[in-house]
Protein backbone atom coordinates (compact mmCIF):
# COMPACT_ATOMS: atom_id res chain seq x y z
CA UNK A 1 0.00 0.00 0.00
CA UNK A 2 2.56 2.51 1.20
CA UNK A 3 4.32 1.95 -2.38
CA UNK A 4 1.34 2.81 -4.14
CA UNK A 5 1.16 6.00 -2.33
CA UNK A 6 4.29 6.81 -3.11
CA UNK A 7 3.74 5.98 -7.13
CA UNK A 8 0.52 8.48 -6.57
CA UNK A 9 2.52 11.24 -5.09
CA UNK A 10 5.45 10.96 -7.86
CA UNK A 11 3.07 10.60 -10.29
CA UNK A 12 0.80 13.84 -9.19
CA UNK A 13 4.20 16.12 -8.38
CA UNK A 14 5.35 15.19 -12.26
CA UNK A 15 2.34 16.31 -13.29
CA UNK A 16 2.49 19.43 -10.63
CA UNK A 17 5.83 20.11 -12.40
CA UNK A 18 4.57 19.99 -16.01
CA UNK A 19 1.66 21.97 -15.16
CA UNK A 20 3.96 24.97 -13.26
CA UNK A 21 6.10 24.76 -16.69
CA UNK A 22 3.35 24.95 -18.91
CA UNK A 23 1.41 28.10 -17.04
CA UNK A 24 5.06 30.06 -16.53
CA UNK A 25 5.63 29.54 -20.36
CA UNK A 26 2.34 31.16 -20.90
CA UNK A 27 3.31 33.55 -18.96
CA UNK A 28 6.12 34.66 -20.37
CA UNK A 29 4.88 34.55 -23.99
CA UNK A 30 1.66 37.24 -22.15
CA UNK A 31 4.17 39.64 -20.77
CA UNK A 32 6.24 39.33 -24.03
CA UNK A 33 3.08 41.61 -25.83
CA UNK A 34 1.28 44.46 -24.12
CA UNK A 35 -1.68 43.38 -22.39
CA UNK A 36 -3.23 46.67 -22.62
CA UNK A 37 -4.07 48.81 -26.18
CA UNK A 38 -2.94 52.09 -25.51
CA UNK A 39 -6.26 54.74 -26.36
CA UNK A 40 -6.23 58.27 -27.21
CA UNK A 41 -8.34 60.82 -24.75
CA UNK A 42 -10.60 61.63 -28.02
CA UNK A 43 -11.81 57.44 -27.91
CA UNK A 44 -12.67 57.67 -24.38
CA UNK A 45 -15.72 58.76 -22.45
CA UNK A 46 -16.34 61.69 -20.43
CA UNK A 47 -16.14 59.66 -17.20
CA UNK A 48 -12.99 57.71 -18.14
CA UNK A 49 -11.40 61.24 -18.83
CA UNK A 50 -12.12 62.47 -15.45
CA UNK A 51 -10.06 59.82 -14.19
CA UNK A 52 -6.86 60.57 -16.09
Amino acid sequence: MADNLYEIDSAMNMIKEEIIRELSECVTKQNKTPYYRQTSSKNLSFSDKTLD
